[in-house]
């Protein structure tokens, strides 16, 4: 009897102790790494938002924590374009034209950053990699890594989408810009891994 209850104990222990050591990613395993898969699966779902205007969708791909909005007049101000733009905001700020309204400013359309969407096939979208900087830098401060992760591309002088993805793949970056008289302007979306999910985190537009 008391070798049964002695089985019975070491066998209650044990089982515990496995229970204890697994892990639980109530958004994903944030080990997860992107496959080629994943990632144009999310752009697709990006593309469709924006070019349906599917306000659900588009908040469903956004970090929840918030999205890093960035406007940034890398051309100049021309005499009257206002305040620069970098703030943080709540996705579900989104309004049904896709825009988010920002205080004193015009509103933030992303329908105007990416008139190409919807794109037909995101594999055949060209892929560069993503300047390193960026991994230690904010957003806002992107501008000068993302001219330089571009320049040369076939895309940068037609304003093509492309797709920048950093080399340890924390970020992978929708894009739709040119760079005209060594200046670069157009628009981007950030994606980066948070919490095991692959999430919209950051918009760009540098007019």
């Amino acid at each position: 009897m008391i070798a049964r209850i002695f089985v019975f104990l070491t066998f209650v222990f044990f089982a515990c102790g496995c229970s204890a050591e697994k892990k639980y990613y109530p958004a994903g395993d944030p080990n997860h790494i992107a496959s080629s898969s994943d990632i144009d699966a999310v752009f697709e779902s990006f593309s469709d938002a924006v070019s349906e205007k599917n306000v659900e969708l588009f908040i469903n791909l956004a970090n929840p924590k918030g999205i890093h909005l960035v406007r940034k007049f890398t051309s100049g101000t021309l005499g009257g374009r206002g305040p620069e733009l970098s703030e943080r905001i709540d996705p579900k700020k989104i309004n049904a034209k896709l825009q988010f309204p920002i205080k004193d400013q015009i509103p933030y359309s992303i329908r105007i950053q990416f008139q190409e969407l919807p794109v037909k096939s995101f594999k055949a979208i060209s892929r560069q990699v993503l300047a390193a900087d960026v991994e230690t830098s904010n957003f806002d401060r992107w501008a000068p890594y993302l001219k330089e992760s571009l320049r040369g591309t076939t895309e940068s002088a037609n304003r093509a989408p492309i797709i920048l993805s950093s080399a340890n793949s924390k970020y992978h970056v929708y894009a739709e810009a040119q760079i005209i008289d060594d200046i670069l302007v157009g628009g981007f979306a950030v994606f980066a891994m948070t919490d095991g999910k692959l999430q919209l985190v950051a918009l760009i537009e540098l007019l």
